[in-house]
């Protein structure tokens, strides 16, 4: 797993509504079942495209809703705004392709895909303090 991947991992399940599709994804793949009714499906790839900066990858996110969801197409939407969001609050430069426009509607799901072009926005800067971090120096704790 590379440090983009930890990186846009870390910043989706920050996300209280993304943490959750993603774990009903996870519980999905437990079972060796079809994705579930409430998830989202992320997968990478290499960024190939003429001129993508090295290391770059693309991120491929699935979203699927119930079939009986009030307004299916509206709930995706917002799903995937809220992954680009998300993706565009960190330290990673983001690109967002062409989005399937058309969802596709199988089994009980609805769901529709949304293609970012993802980048370290500063490379090294994973294991360097936060800005305005100071060290105290010494060990606290909350007890």
């Amino acid at each position: 797993m590379t440090d983009l991947h930890l990186l846009v991992g870390g910043l989706l399940t920050r996300d209280p509504v993304l943490a959750t599709l993603l774990l009903n994804h996870a519980a999905a793949l437990q079972w060796a079942q079809p994705p579930a009714p409430s998830s989202i499906v992320p997968s990478w790839s290499a960024d190939e495209r003429p001129g993508a900066p090295d290391g770059g990858e693309l991120l491929t996110v699935e979203a699927h809703v119930s079939r009986d969801t009030p307004h299916p197409h509206r709930c995706l939407e917002i799903v995937l705004d809220t992954v680009h969001a998300v993706l565009t609050g960190g330290p990673v430069g983001v690109e967002r392709l062409a989005d399937a426009g058309v969802p596709n509607i199988s089994g009980g799901t609805v769901s529709r895909a949304a293609t970012w072009a993802l980048a370290l926005a500063a490379p090294g800067a994973l294991g360097r303090p936060a800005a305005g971090y100071r060290s105290s120096g010494t060990a606290s704790s909350n007890r």
